[in-house]
């Protein structure tokens, strides 16, 4: 049985589709998810709904961590 690789990135959640920020993570998230690394991170949006994208866009799986105390923020929809 091998284990699970799981790299947790976590960002700004200021970024949006097409600045520039947001795809570079979502570039890392198809790179790591290539390499057979899964992304865990604070499942809401900016950078880490972009490295998540990535990671879904090349196969990989994705992992969201919320917080109670951050109840009106917009999860990400790209969270398994």
């Amino acid at each position: 049985m091998s284990k699970e690789l799981v790299v947790t990135v976590f960002g700004s959640s200021r970024p949006r589709e097409g600045d520039a920020d947001y795809e570079e993570a979502r570039i890392l998230g198809r790179a790591l998810a290539k390499h057979g690394f899964s992304i865990c991170n604070g499942g809401y949006g900016g950078v880490m709904e972009a490295v998540s994208r990535g990671a879904k866009e090349a196969g990989g799986r994705t992992y969201g961590v919320t917080a109670e105390f951050f109840k009106a923020a917009k999860l990400a929809q790209c969270m398994d």
